[in-house]
């Protein structure tokens, strides 16, 4: 391997002698830890992909899975009255309230010229209902009726639309605020997200599986956002906004 001599650190030994030694820069993935983080990841992303495959499956076929209603009753029974207007608050943070938060948050990225985290947020959010969407008119799985539902809806059921755009809008900031080193923000954001997924269950208009495949789903496709806005970040660029103090710049 040739070394330029910008490349080489300067080594001394004694006070006369001066050496020459490179310095050779290692490859990402070959860093200590590297390859055990891609396999950690990939397996994650199969697992993921599993689990939504084998609930899609069965709610394909119309068949019902035996602990839906259980664990639907077992939710229905901590109900309270102020309890109930919680979770309607809850839930309304997802709908309509992320249409309101995530345009106004892209914003304030942009401002703060965090260009690429607004792009990718944007990206995430969308990408989120769009999906939602979609499976939603492809598997077309009426709403359960266990109990009377506190709160009406006229779309499909699965996979719950709430719990996925929740966590591709509250995953994506709390990796940002990870990045940024707030964890209890970040800790924040992620249970925002496990909350109006628990909502959807005690209001009786989703089936606990819904929220499963959409936990599943949704956790995968944040992780192709983050990997993809990872990638945005050219290496040099990282270097340079880590130097600058940028917090765009996401850590090694």
């Amino acid at each position: 391997m040739e070394t330029s001599s910008a490349d080489k650190s300067r080594l001394t030994d004694g006070p006369d002698m001066v050496v020459d030694q490179p310095v050779v820069s290692v490859p990402n993935g070959a860093q200590p830890g590297g390859w055990w983080r891609i396999w950690g990841l990939g397996l994650a992303a199969v697992a993921l992909l599993g689990i939504f495959g084998a609930l899609a499956e069965d709610v394909w076929m119309k068949e019902s899975f035996s602990w839906d209603a259980p664990l639907m009753l077992a939710v229905h029974r901590l109900s309270a009255p102020w309890l109930d207007q919680f979770m309607i608050f809850i839930t309304r943070i997802g709908s309509p309230g992320l249409y309101l938060l995530t345009p106004l948050t892209i914003l304030w990225l942009w401002r703060r010229r965090r260009h690429h985290a607004a792009i990718a947020l944007a990206v995430s959010v969308a990408g989120a209902g769009l999906l939602s969407a979609a499976l939603k008119i492809i598997f077309a799985r009426p709403r359960p009726a266990v109990f009377p539902p506190l709160t009406v809806e006229s779309t499909y059921s699965f996979p719950s639309g709430h719990t996925l755009v929740s966590i591709a809008y509250f995953g994506f900031i709390a990796y940002l605020l990870l990045q940024e080193k707030h964890r209890v923000a970040a800790l924040v954001a992620s249970l925002l997200a496990v909350l109006i997924a628990v909502s959807r269950i005690y209001l009786g208009v989703h089936y606990p599986s819904d929220v499963l495949g959409s936990l599943s789903i949704g956790l995968l496709w944040l992780g192709v956002v983050v990997g993809g806005y990872r990638r945005s970040l050219k290496p040099n660029t990282r270097e340079k906004k880590r130097a600058s103090g940028d917090p765009d710049a996401p850590s090694s």
